[in-house]
């Protein structure tokens, strides 16, 4: 079972930096317009693709992410934003102790 900590909520509505310090996403809820849209997360900019999701047309995907959740050493960044109206990130706070570089 994963430690209990405080969760932050981001939003965003575009792409760009959504988180820039080290942190751990725990969940993600992405809402679309009546398109099928794609929302691409990377570590840091241009760093590798640790989430990306398709969400279908006139839909809102919420994904808990178990355990531990998906480390972004680098940070959050939006690198893919299509046919979305937003998403809200489910994080660690900033402030949360125990951050590393490494899952686990």
């Amino acid at each position: 079972m994963g430690m209990k900590s405080d969760i932050q909520a981001t939003q965003q509505a575009s792409t760009g930096v959504v988180v820039a310090p080290p942190i751990r996403l725990r969940g993600i809820s992405i809402g679309a317009t009546g398109t099928a849209g794609v929302l691409t997360l990377t570590n840091g900019n241009g760093g590798s693709i640790l989430l990306s999701v398709n969400v279908p047309a006139n839909d809102i995907y919420t994904l808990n992410i178990p355990e531990d959740g998906i480390l972004f050493p680098a940070g959050i960044y939006c690198s893919a934003f299509t046919n979305l109206i937003g998403f809200t990130v489910f994080t660690d706070a900033y402030s949360a102790p125990g951050l590393t570089t490494t899952n686990g």
